[in-house]
């Protein structure tokens, strides 16, 4: 696999499913721009593919014996894969990024390996790992076909909505409060003179701060917040009552104080404001096209 050549889409939500009485776990993702794909390496995981890490799967896929069963999509997939633009993925709580797998490439796997094992091609005794493989894959496609029909219904009889409205409750119910609480101090005094050391303004302590310090608050912080709490958390916002006090103390406050955390040491590291800047883009995978440039 060559240096990969893609800019980093951000997840908006991940989790793990572990279909019912199996060992398989299989990590999920929705991207910002709603697709739905799987980690590579995660995959390789799911499938046991032991070593190789993401390059584990396109190796695979590159043997001999499975060439002709591979879909189109598939066979693309592998071409792009060797010229380093497998898509990249920006996990929601930041942090490293990894390399996708489309969700619906699943299928054409398991399809492939399916097709390949009722031709006998799995029946030598070294190949005995693939014909497991082939049984995995298909144990997989069947947990998510029977998920697949429940979702198709929803969207038959309309009830994809209330499903959506309900997963929208349940997040917001995680994170925003039904009343604002009472003021706490979260945002560590420390932070604030970093950015001030690195703006090179003078730092007196004072509460009464340049309005730029509210918009970076909310760029390197708020922003990484779920969109659709904090989508919410401004709407309830009627006064002077701060945006975290409307958080939740545990899962919001919780989230909001690693962010906070995460920034300031990435702060304390550099040297001036750019410098800052380059090392936040590429610790939390943001496109340097993204940079404040009104400051």
């Amino acid at each position: 696999m060559q240096k990969d050549k893609n800019e980093v889409i951000r997840a908006t939500h991940k989790g793990e499913w572990m279909p019912m009485s199996t060992d398989i776990k299989v990590e999920c993702y929705v991207l910002e721009n709603g697709e739905r794909v799987f980690s590579l390496r995660g995959t390789a995981r799911t499938l046991g593919l032991k070593g190789g890490g993401a390059l584990a799967l396109p190796r695979m896929l590159g043997a001999n014996y499975i060439q002709e069963y591979l879909s189109e999509d598939l066979k693309s997939w592998l071409i792009e894969t060797d010229q380093g633009r497998v898509q990249r993925i920006q996990p929601p709580e930041g942090g490293n990024s990894f390399h996708a797998f489309k969700a619906t490439l699943l299928v054409d796997l398991a399809d492939a390996f399916y097709r390949a094992k009722n031709d006998g091609i799995f029946d030598k005794n070294s190949m005995s790992h693939q014909k497991d493989l082939a049984q995995r894959l298909y144990n997989i496609t069947l947990a998510f076909s029977k998920v697949g029909i429940n979702a198709l219904i929803d969207e038959i009889t309309g009830y994809q909505e209330v499903r959506e409205k309900n997963e929208l409750q349940k997040l917001l119910d995680l994170y925003v409060e039904g009343l604002f609480q009472p003021w706490e101090k979260r945002f560590p005094e420390d932070s604030y003179r970093e950015i001030f050391r690195l703006k090179d303004w003078e730092y007196t302590g004072s509460s009464k701060r340049p309005q730029t310090v509210g918009k970076i608050t909310n760029k390197f912080i708020y922003d990484f917040l779920p969109d659709e709490v904090m989508k919410d958390v401004r709407e309830k916002k009627t006064g002077k009552e701060k945006l975290h006090q409307w958080l939740t103390s545990d899962v919001g406050v919780g989230h909001l104080e690693k962010q906070i955390t995460s920034t300031t040491a990435l702060m304390r590291a550099s040297d001036n404001w750019n410098e800052f800047e380059k090392l936040f883009n590429r610790s939390f995978n943001r496109g340097g096209n993204e940079q404040l440039k009104l400051f």
